[in-house]
């Protein structure tokens, strides 16, 4: 009988569930596959040492010989490369040919026009008085380049770092290269968004133990009694709590904020921390939009900080009558243990705004074009929070 192959990975799984580790179990449940930095990540967090990797180092003549293979395959990728630069009417006619398809498939039963307007590349030229005590676009672009926080390493599977901007930069606008406006305004709102889902997920660990306690005590009592009016559920109706206790998907969110706001660029985001354009009829409360008609009175909410406007929108999204479709659907794919979509979930937005069924083509749209699902399976750090301007 041959010997079994060591894995370090499969070692790490092995210790997770030696020590009965909540949180992987959590994942492993939901078919989520975690990487070996991550597991050792979780391991940290619940005070477990990570054990020793004893994966057999390569000999030298091992090593050579891999060296010879990554050169022969460097090579073929490199005569792929001149392949593809030789063929750019397939290539162009292909994509066009997958966008096609996938507009007919997904959106069959709505007739959309293709927009005239760049909505997924909507920046607004609005001007931020908010003065040079907001730091500029540049520095905070600086920060992170500092701080090694990399988009391309996160959708690798590295952990997200836990950096919190209190508001927006200023100049996002600013900058000229389009992918760096919206790399920073991901980097600042996928933390967020993160950290919120991890507070959502600590809540439905335990009102999930409590559903199925025979003795609750009285501050666990009054604990529920505060979620249960929260989520505007009757009390002791858990199941219906559960289905409006759960996470939004990064790439949703992400999705909707980067609409609302112009990619972080409008005048709400910039002047009340208002991310996602939720309303207000509250007097002395809120912005008025320059275009409201006259018989209108609503305003846009202001917030504090942009993390609040955040914590607003999940609750929004996981309470009002207009999205029980949405949670119905999450719901579901959380019973039968598939990944929650942001793709999928956009589907039942229309409600969200005036403009309906176009509002889920431009939020699929986004989502699609700037890969938003690669941040669905990403996790936070979890390290001392940075809390900056």
């Amino acid at each position: 009988m041959s010997k079994k192959k060591y894995n370090y990975l499969n070692h790490l799984i092995l210790t997770a569930k030696k020590y009965e580790v909540e949180e992987y179990l959590f994942y492993e449940e939901k078919g989520r596959k975690l990487t070996a930095k991550q597991i050792e990540l979780i391991l940290l967090r619940n005070g477990i040492a990570i054990p020793k990797d004893e994966t057999p180092r390569l000999s030298k003549e091992q090593t050579q010989r891999e060296s010879y293979f990554n050169l022969m395959r460097a090579g073929l990728m490199v005569a792929c490369v001149f392949a593809l630069v030789l063929l750019p009417g397939i290539i162009q006619k292909n994509t066009a040919l997958v966008k096609s398809t996938y507009a007919q498939k997904e959106l069959a039963s709505v007739k959309i026009e293709e927009p005239k307007e760049d909505i997924e590349n909507k920046f607004f030229e609005e001007r931020d008085t908010r003065g040079f005590n907001t730091p500029h676009a540049r520095s905070v672009l600086a920060l992170f380049n500092e701080l090694k926080y990399d988009l391309k390493e996160i959708r690798d599977g590295k952990p997200v770092k836990p950096v919190f901007f209190t508001q927006l930069p200023r100049g996002i606008n600013e900058l000229e290269n389009i992918q760096n406006r919206k790399r920073i305004f991901i980097q600042i709102v996928l933390p967020l968004v993160l950290s919120e889902n991890e507070d959502i997920l600590t809540e439905r660990k335990k009102i999930l133990f409590l559903s199925k306690s025979s003795k609750i005590s009285k501050t666990d009592k009054n604990w529920l009694e505060e979620k249960f009016k929260y989520y505007k559920v009757k009390n002791g109706d858990f199941n219906l709590l559960l289905e409006r206790a759960d996470i939004i998907p990064p790439s949703l969110a992400i999705a909707q904020a980067a609409y609302e706001s112009g990619w972080g660029t409008s005048r709400f985001a910039l002047e009340g921390n208002s991310l996602f354009g939720q309303r207000t009829w509250k007097k002395n409360a809120g912005i008025i939009p320059l275009d409201r008609d006259e018989d209108q009175s609503f305003k846009v909410t202001k917030f504090d900080i942009i993390r609040a406007s955040v914590k607003a929108y999940k609750k929004n999204l996981n309470t009002h009558k207009s999205y029980e479709g949405l949670r119905q659907e999450r719901s579901k794919m959380r019973n039968d243990n598939l990944e929650i979509s942001g793709l999928e979930l956009s589907k039942h937005l229309d409600k969200y705004s005036e403009i309906k069924d176009k509002y889920v083509f431009y939020l699929q749209k986004i989502i699609e074009q700037n890969s938003l699902t690669d941040f669905d399976k990403s996790i936070l750090l979890p390290t001392k929070k940075l809390n900056l301007a």
